[in-house]
C-alpha cells in the first residue's frame, strides 16, 4: 500500500495501490526546471487602483501575500514600496478606523482596506471617498502594507479583479526538489518562488514572492502513483497554525540585500516500494504564469535508511 500522510490543515489525502514496503535506497537521476509565461488575466468590475500616485500605474512590491515571516506566520497583504513621507490614498470609500500603526477604511458590507505603516491624516470615524488622502508612509518603513479583508478572511490584492493595473509575465522558479527518508518512509520538499515583475528599490531589490499555487504528482515506472495534488493554494490568507504544514525547515523571509528562501512541503511519511520514480512539481502565480521542475529517483532494497547517491 502506498500511503500519503495528510499534513495538518492541508486538504488532501490519498491511499492507492497494494505493494510491499521494502527497505530502501534512493538514487537521484536527474533534475531540471522550466518556466512558461502566460498572458495576464483580465480584470473585473471589482478592481481598484493603487493607494499611491500615480493611481493608474503599477508600482513595485517587495512583500507578497502569504509569504513566510520569521515569526512563523503568513503575510496578510502586499508591501508596496514607497519613500518615507509618500502620501497614501484610499482605494475605496468607507469609515476610518485608526490604529497605532495603521488606518483602516471599512464599508457597510464589512469589506475593509487597511493601510499599515502610515501616519494618519484623517480623524477617527471620518468618512473618506476613493482617492482621498488618508496618511503618509511612516519612517523608516519605506512601504505601505495594503491588506484587503472581505469580512471573513484576507484576500490577495494581486488576484484578478483586485489591485489594478497589474501585469505579470514572469514565471515562478521551481527547484531544487528534495526527496529524503528513513525506515522506509519518504518526505519531499521543493524550493519555489515568483520573481516580481518590477524589482523593488534597494535594499529590497532581490525580494521574492510566493507563487499562488504549488502542485505535484508522482510517477512510478512512467505510471501515475498519485495524480496532480495541490500542496498549497494561497488564494486566501492562511492562519499561523498552518505554517509548519506549508513551509519546511530552511524557509526564511526576505531581508535587506538578501532574498528569502521558500521551501514547501510536498508530502511526508510516504511508503514507497522499490522502483523508478519521477516527482513532478509546478508552481503558478495569480496570472497563470507557470514554472515546472522534475526529479527522478530510484528506490532499492539494500538499506533500511535512505541514502542520496547522486543529484
Amino acid at each position: 500500500m502506498i500511503a500519503f500522510q495528510k499534513p495538518e490543515g492541508i486538504a488532501w489525502w490519498c491511499t492507492e495501490g497494494d505493494a510491499t514496503v521494502w527497505p530502501i535506497v534512493i538514487r537521484v537521476v536527474a533534475f531540471f526546471a522550466a518556466g512558461v509565461a502566460a498572458l495576464g488575466a483580465a480584470s473585473t468590475a471589482a478592481a481598484y487602483g493603487w493607494p499611491i500616485k500615480p493611481f493608474d500605474e503599477q508600482h513595485a512590491i517587495r512583500g507578497a501575500f502569504d509569504d513566510p515571516r520569521d515569526s512563523r506566520s503568513f503575510h496578510f497583504g502586499v508591501d508596496i514600496s514607497a519613500p518615507d513621507g509618500t502620501p497614501v490614498y484610499a482605494v475605496a470609500p468607507g469609515t476610518v478606523y485608526r490604529y497605532a500603526d495603521a488606518v483602516a477604511v471599512r464599508r457597510p458590507d464589512d469589506q475593509e482596506f487597511a493601510y499599515w505603516h502610515i501616519t494618519a491624516a484623517v480623524p477617527e470615524h471620518a468618512y473618506v471617498h476613493e482617492g482621498d488622502l488618508i496618511g503618509y508612509v511612516k519612517p523608516p518603513w519605506a512601504h505601505v502594507h495594503l491588506a484587503e479583508w472581505n469580512g471573513k478572511t484576507y484576500l490577495n490584492p494581486l488576484r484578478p479583479g483586485g489591485l489594478e493595473p497589474f501585469t505579470d509575465q514572469t514565471a515562478p522558479v521551481v527547484g531544487p526538489i528534495d526527496v529524503d527518508g528513513a525506515g522506509g518512509r519518504f518526505q519531499a520538499t521543493v524550493d519555489a518562488y515568483d520573481p516580481p515583475p518590477i524589482a523593488p528599490p534597494p535594499p529590497w531589490q532581490d525580494a521574492r514572492w510566493t507563487p499562488e499555487i504549488i502542485r505535484w504528482r508522482l510517477l512510478r515506472d512512467d505510471r501515475a502513483v498519485e495524480d496532480w495534488r495541490t500542496a498549497v493554494d494561497f488564494a486566501n490568507w492562511l492562519p499561523p497554525a498552518m505554517f509548519d504544514a506549508v513551509y519546511a525547515p530552511g524557509t526564511t523571509q526576505n531581508s535587506p540585500d538578501r532574498p528569502g528562501r521558500y521551501v514547501f512541503w510536498l508530502f511526508r511519511n510516504v511508503e514507497l516500494p522499490p522502483g523508478r520514480y519521477a516527482l513532478e512539481v509546478d508552481a503558478s502565480d495569480t496570472r497563470g504564469n507557470t514554472g515546472a521542475g522534475w526529479l527522478t529517483f530510484e528506490v532499492g532494497q539494500s538499506a533500511k535508511t535512505v541514502k542520496l547517491l547522486s543529484r
